[in-house]
């Protein structure tokens, strides 16, 4: 009879206080929260170096070096020199040598801010160097800020020490550290969990919010004891909201992950219709429906008229959000080559637009185009808009036109730009088109004539004209009619979509 298993290790958590706190003053306050937990956690407080000498804080925010001291955290977005972080830095380093090993680091308001910097010292193989010292596997900021100190804030570049599982808390009465701030902290971190409260700046304890907090925690003990990789490599179960650009909170991107971990080999990025004057407008559960189905879903909130944005916003973000799910492929279970997009309506056009010209604009802020394309593997569009051509079926793309480029009446010559059908070439990836016959608002003419310009150039496509339907039926999970079974066709079609084109 084999021996029984040893009681799995707590997971140990340095814990960091505020400005005016102390180690003390932190298990006071985080006491509400951590009861019950205490079978998952060791809890490990400490005071800053500082505190020693009389002072009090990480660091004290000055404009200049050479300012003196003064009660200022460095919450504002004014620019800051951290006066004390030196000092603040080696004692973080002794209390790891001293104290550790630690699996995690949370922090609370100044001590939050803290810890998002100490992410940047992080060695993510978990070999420490002078300039990444620490070895740690997740993070917890309640009440967090990024750096406004520009030197600090360099360490947020290094994006492979912030590829780790993060929980951000934030009160949305928080009058010390805005909601905002805590959000612009949360978009440096390549998998941020955000939880919003309705208090202000505490340490929140509502259930609703322990709920999330030991889910958390317990996913992180889990991964230890199957052997996770320092970094949580291991696919995440819940949905989870990433922001699509660094340093920015918003657009982001929704990813659902499968109910079976490591079960996705595929992932489906979802555009939703809306006359790009919203994201938000049929396709409503297609990310959900994708991971019913072994997929990672992801659902894009692109950017548009509703946003006061325009081209190339709306294309950008979408770029962006195929390149980010490419280079995050292997942390989610996904083949970098079994990318897809599914797009309704206006997101259909957009979904095109990506599939026929994958470089036709780079914003400046995305520094994963240099290496990673943005061109789809396979693409699924969903009574989309495809042309923008004037004249063609008058009154089919009128608003979606205005809304895309924020102008009346663009010319012939831009027109042709942006109509999807005039681009596909002969390494376009497989198609599958689906519509209906009666389809008012983007007649089914614009889908046959996508399908049209892929046969040409010898593009495999799939066309699906149903006898009818309005526009706008999205998944059609519940309607009895035949437009009811597109999904089950799509899925049948992708169990045969191969290897994709293209170099990733």
């Amino acid at each position: 009879m084999p021996p029984p298993e040893p009681n799995p290790r707590k997971l140990r958590i340095l814990c960091l206080h505020g400005y005016h706190g102390s180690a003390q003053v932190l298990r006071s306050q985080l006491g509400p929260l951590a009861s019950g937990l205490e079978p998952l956690v060791d809890l490990v407080y400490v005071d800053a170096p500082s505190l020693a000498a009389g002072d009090f804080g990480w660091w004290h925010a000055v404009a200049e070096e050479r300012d003196p001291a003064r009660d200022d955290p460095g919450v504002n977005g004014a620019r800051r020199h951290y006066k004390g972080w030196e000092r603040t830095r080696a004692g973080i380093v002794s209390m790891f040598d001293r104290l550790g090993p630690f699996d995690g680091v949370l922090g609370f308001s100044q001590g939050a801010g803290l810890t998002g910097l100490l992410v940047g010292l992080r060695a993510p193989d978990g070999r420490t160097t002078p300039e990444r010292p620490l070895r740690f596997d997740f993070a917890v900021m309640v009440g967090g800020f990024a750096s406004r100190d520009p030197e600090l804030a360099r360490l947020y570049e290094r994006t492979d020490s912030y590829a780790l599982p993060s929980l951000h808390l934030f009160g949305r009465s928080d009058g010390i550290v805005p909601e905002q701030d805590s959000r612009e902290l949360a978009a440096h971190f390549a998998s941020p969990t955000l939880v919003e409260h309705a208090g202000g700046h505490v340490i929140a304890s509502d259930p609703s919010v322990r709920s999330v907090v030991r889910a958390f925690l317990g996913e992180r003990s889990k991964a230890r004891s199957e052997g996770g990789k320092p970094g949580g490599r291991e696919a995440p179960r819940g949905p989870m909201d990433v922001p699509l650009w660094p340093g920015r909170s918003s657009p982001s991107m929704r990813v659902v992950f499968p109910g079976r971990p490591g079960a996705a080999r595929m992932a489906l990025v979802v555009l939703r219709g809306g006359v790009y004057a919203s994201s938000q407008g049929s396709g409503g559960g297609a990310a959900e429906w994708a991971a019913g189905h072994g997929m990672v879903g992801v659902e894009v909130g692109y950017r548009t008229r509703t946003t006061g944005d325009t081209y190339p916003s709306n294309y950008a973000d979408a770029a962006r959000a195929v390149r980010l799910v490419r280079r995050r492929a292997a942390e989610w279970g996904v083949e970098p080559a079994r990318i897809g997009v599914l797009g309704f309506s206006a997101g259909g056009h957009l979904a095109a637009l990506l599939s026929t010209q994958p470089a036709l604009y780079v914003d400046p802020a995305d520094d994963l185009a240099p290496s990673v394309t943005a061109r789809p593997d396979f693409v699924i569009l969903a009574y989309p808009l495809v042309s923008f051509v004037a004249g063609y079926s008058p009154g089919a793309f009128v608003s979606s036109t205005e809304n895309f480029f924020g102008q009346r009446s663009p010319d012939e010559s831009l027109r042709r730009a942006f109509s999807n059908e005039l681009h596909v070439t002969a390494g376009h990836p497989p198609v599958f088109i689906w519509t209906t016959a009666d389809d008012a608002l983007v007649p089914a003419a614009h889908s046959r004539l996508f399908a049209e310009a892929c046969r040409r150039e010898g593009v495999p496509v799939t066309l699906k004209v149903f006898s009818h339907g309005p526009h706008g039926m999205g998944l059609a999970l519940n309607d009895p009619g035949e437009v009811g079974t597109w999904t089950t066709q799509a899925l049948e079609w992708l169990s045969h979509v191969g290897a994709p084109t293209g170099a990733h």
